[in-house]
């Protein structure tokens, strides 16, 4: 039975927030809770976190140096939150990034930290030297993306028998394989010197010449990852996303389990007036946006292009701007043939400055493009509110969130057939086209707006049936009961299987 789970993070809702990876720890956090279990999530005390009443201090080895780690707890609802705390924390003003306030200069602005690694160290070695000083271990360390793939190996010299952790499972997420988010470190030597972990245990997880937390994480720990079909993806012999993880899987004789991340509907309850998503409110909506560009957006929000017509439907794309979301794709829009019918493109968020710069040009371009840069929550509501659909032309996506936010309010998904996007039926609960269609986007697009204008009754029933969709089956509690539990006990049960199994396996690989 699971009594206890600690789960470790660099992000989460309510705390510290980036990416869509702060809903799924908030999410599966609030689960645990809500069903009894005693949760704890240890995070980084950022410079715009607030802290919690300290619980302690401890050495951390870096680099051959001991670097102060202290330790805070605070609550949100009835999720214990462990705060560590360092200058490699407290220096930052964003989760992954720098901004103009930190950046050490100019050219790094919006560029990752230079010193990910060092942060990702003191992270994990602090978060298991904290649940040493409990009074019993949890039954599960639950850890998020590369960030975290080297937990096992910090909590093995206590996992012998009769040791603290002997019974405790960990459980490594992988929200993202690209190769860019493995967090990839150096040489056996190099990283055995960071981390202060052996080098023997470090030698395992080689891959491309470097030491691979995620790949270390499979040979030590359970792996899975937030949808079937990117796992499926993952391993299959045409991955072309993963430097070649998938395939050091396979040689380990690993296949992660894929669960499809789920969504707390309270957090996205902006649209609970919507009436199911009828167009005349969205039109209302779309009113009181256009209202609100003249009289003031909220701060952190800034308005380039058109002023979006409100008689016309919406089409939203809201995500990051890298070319794994399919920026290339959403800017060639334009360029295909154009619709019959009138819409408004409304692209929102924040990422690499030059597809922001792409992104300016191309409202200077086409009367009928509006960029909103930045991020702000309720904005984000009321965008989506607002929208007839969001579109999600990525590359690869390993579950997908933006959709399931669109199906809970009423902006039907246009996306590409790719990992965790294929749960999208196609003309039941949204749209989608293939991988490897020419013009896919630009076509699917068309002919969403043409039964949009032609047939409402059709989308309406869309509308309802994706909103269904959502409440039936993608609620965490719903996910954690089927997925994630299950897979916490596999965990448990497997511990000395995985620690010796797959140990010899990847010896004779390296060899």
């Amino acid at each position: 039975m699971i009594r206890k789970v600690c789960i470790v993070s660099r992000e989460m809702e309510g705390v510290a927030e980036a990416g869509g990876l702060k809903d799924a720890v908030r999410g599966i956090a609030d689960a645990l809770s809500e069903s009894g279990i005693e949760t704890t999530v240890v995070l980084p005390l950022y410079g715009f976190v607030e802290p919690g009443e300290k619980i302690g201090d401890y050495s951390i080895p870096v680099n051959g140096q001991f670097v102060t780690v202290s330790a805070s707890v605070r609550f949100l609802g009835g999720i214990r939150i462990i705060l560590l705390s360092a200058e490699a924390f407290q220096n930052k003003k964003a989760v992954y990034t720098y901004t103009e306030e930190d950046a050490p200069s100019p050219e790094l602005i919006g560029k990752g930290h230079l010193d990910v690694h060092q942060m990702n160290v003191l992270l994990q070695s602090g978060a298991v030297r904290s649940l040493l000083e409990e009074e019993s271990p949890p039954d599960i360390i639950h850890g998020h993306d590369g960030h975290t793939g080297l937990l096992p190996l910090y909590i093995k010299p206590y996992a012998a028998k009769g040791g603290f952790f002997e019974r405790t499972g960990v459980l490594i997420t992988i929200h993202n394989a690209g190769e860019a988010y493995q967090q990839a470190l150096g040489s056996p030597e190099r990283t055995e010197m960071m981390t202060g972990l052996s080098q023997e245990d470090l030698r395992l997880g080689l891959l491309n010449g470097k030491v691979n937390p995620l790949l270390i994480a499979g040979i030590f720990a359970e792996v899975n990852t937030v949808s079937p079909g990117y796992a499926r993806e993952i391993i299959s012999k045409k991955d072309q996303y993963t430097g070649g993880l998938g395939a050091a899987y396979r040689n380990i004789g690993l296949r992660p389990k894929g669960i499809t991340n789920g969504i707390d509907p309270r957090l996205w309850g902006f649209c609970a007036s919507a009436e199911k998503g009828k167009s005349f409110h969205k039109e209302t909506m779309r009113r009181e946006i256009t209202a609100m560009i003249y009289q003031g957006l909220p701060e952190g929000i800034e308005y380039i292009g058109a002023c979006p017509d409100p008689s016309v439907p919406w089409v939203l794309f809201h995500n990051r701007f890298t070319e794994q979301k399919g920026m290339e794709e959403l800017l060639g829009l334009p360029i295909v043939k154009h619709t019959s019918i009138p819409y408004a493109m409304i692209v929102y968020g924040q990422g690499d400055p030059v597809w922001e710069d792409a992104l300016e040009a191309q409202c200077d371009r086409s009367d009928h493009w509006t960029f909103f840069n930045g991020y702000d929550k309720d904005w984000t509501n009321r965008l989506f509110c607002a929208s007839s659909f969001v579109i999600v032309p990525s590359l690869w996506e390993p579950c997908g969130q933006i959709d399931m936010i669109g199906q809970l309010s009423g902006a039907l998904p246009i996306v590409r057939r790719v990992g965790g996007l294929k749960k999208i039926r196609h003309f039941r609960d949204g749209f989608s086209y293939s991988h490897h269609a020419e013009n896919g986007l630009g076509k699917t697009l068309e002919k969403a707006l043409w039964l949009e204008d032609k047939a409402k009754t059709w989308v309406w029933m869309m509308r309802r049936h994706a909103e269904n969709i959502v409440y039936g089956k993608r609620s965490w509690r719903k996910v954690l009961v089927r997925g994630y539990l299950p897979l916490y006990r596999k965990a448990i049960r497997n511990i000395r299987h995985l620690r010796s199994f797959r140990h010899e396996q990847s010896g004779r690989n390296d060899s």
